[in-house]
């Protein structure tokens, strides 16, 4: 099955002959893509953002590292409401059951062997930031809940605190609710400007956090309709997508000169808003970007984000004791970023090949239902999806 940018190549002729608009072939290729490789390799940079604000080296802090996880949360919003959206249409109605068994099945096994490995090397071993504060965080660590944990070893797993109760609540307010899920657009236009200006609240603020996964919900919707598909098409065009990833980048470096900082909500709230407008455009877009965050390399490297992230602290804790941290060398420094890419990578092959794919695998055969054409996979590390029957119908009685 070709990917979506393949998809759309060759169904160009077919539509023209067919008179169909570019939207509607856009439409098309969308619904019956198998893999959205644009947002494998947008995960990859995210994932490298994150580790370049975890150095700890001068060089690095021009990058606004933080806004890697304001980019996975987009993600994250807009995928898991794909796959909800297009099992509803096979099925009728989301089995909530099995959309939690793949969940626990794809999330829990790497987490709690990140967080037992980290009992052992500061209990065990007198490692990290010591045993006395780590024991009282450690109840909240593993509810899910680092976001409220303070600093300190394990802290970076604050957002999996967010992503989790993303998971948990959203499927059942969605989809769950009958009156809301009959008004999502309805729903989203209200509560994504809603959290965005949470963010400037202070007793508030936490809400805000929750804006780019709110908005990448929304656009799961808008591109989910026909109708509304065309805004995000437009949003798409080589000129619109790429302005919006440019500024996106830009933001990156020059967030430091702005009148907010990497760490407040204004900036992740603002960031976001960008980050949100550049997806079309690595989703259906024929832009550069969208080539470039789709190359095999950068598309592998984004799929194994989840091990990256969860096990990077462990690979910089051997990376500093092999070269210090705090290197204002550009040299030093590369060699220092370059270990953490490539041992982190390795880590996090291992254990998607031992523990990660075993445990999502058995996740899936726990659930009854076999996956049909149209159907985004449960997982938000790779986005796959399935050609839907219409599609499928239309083709074959062309």
């Amino acid at each position: 099955m070709p990917n979506l940018g393949e998809f759309m190549r060759r169904t160009v002729s077919s539509s023209v002959e067919m008179g169909t608009t570019p939207v509607e072939t856009a439409y098309e290729a969308f619904r019956a893509a198998r893999r959205f490789p644009g947002l494998d390799g947008l995960r990859a940079l995210s994932i490298l953002l994150v580790l370049t604000s975890h150095m700890h080296d001068p060089v690095w802090s021009f990058f606004a590292g933080g806004f890697g996880v304001t980019i996975f949360f987009g993600i994250s919003g807009f995928l898991i409401t794909t796959l909800l959206l297009r099992e509803e249409d096979r099925h009728g109605r989301v089995s909530l059951k099995n959309f939690y068994i793949r969940r626990v099945f794809r999330i829990l096994p790497m987490y709690f062997l990140a967080l037992a490995l980290t009992i052992v090397l500061v209990l065990g071993l007198g490692l990290g930031e010591g045993g006395s504060n780590f024991l009282e965080r450690l109840p909240l660590l593993a509810t899910f809940n680092g976001e409220f944990a303070g600093s300190g070893t394990f802290s970076h797993s604050w957002s999996l605190g967010i992503e989790e109760k993303f998971y948990i609540i959203w499927p059942l307010l969605a989809f769950g609710l009958l009156p809301i899920r009959n008004r999502l657009g309805a729903v989203l236009a209200v509560a994504v400007p809603a959290a965005a200006v949470m963010s400037y609240v202070p007793w508030t603020g936490y809400i805000g956090v929750y804006f780019p996964i709110l908005g990448g919900c929304a656009l799961a919707v808008a591109m989910h309709s026909r109708r509304s598909f065309a805004f995000a098409f437009a949003l798409s065009g080589r000129w619109a997508g790429t302005l919006a990833f440019i500024a996106m980048i830009a933001m990156l470096g020059l967030n430091r000169y702005l009148p907010f900082q990497d760490q407040s909500n204004y900036a992740h709230v603002a960031f976001a808003v960008f980050a949100l407008l550049a997806m079309p455009g690595i989703l259906i877009g024929d832009g550069w970007q969208r080539k470039i965050l789709s190359l095999p390399p950068v598309v592998y490297y984004g799929n194994l984000a989840y091990g990256i992230y969860l096990f990077h602290p462990f690979v910089g804790d051997v990376i500093d004791r092999a070269i210090p941290a705090g290197q204002s060398s550009l040299l030093l420094a590369g060699v220092r970023f370059a270990g953490m890419i490539v041992v982190s990578f390795a880590v996090a092959w291992v254990l998607r090949v031992s523990v990660e794919q075993p445990m999502i695998r058995f996740g899936r055969r726990l659930t009854s239902r076999t996956p049909r054409p149209g159907q985004v996979e449960s997982d938000p590390v790779r986005s796959v999806s399935r050609r839907d029957k219409r599609v499928r119908s239309a083709q074959q009685g062309r």
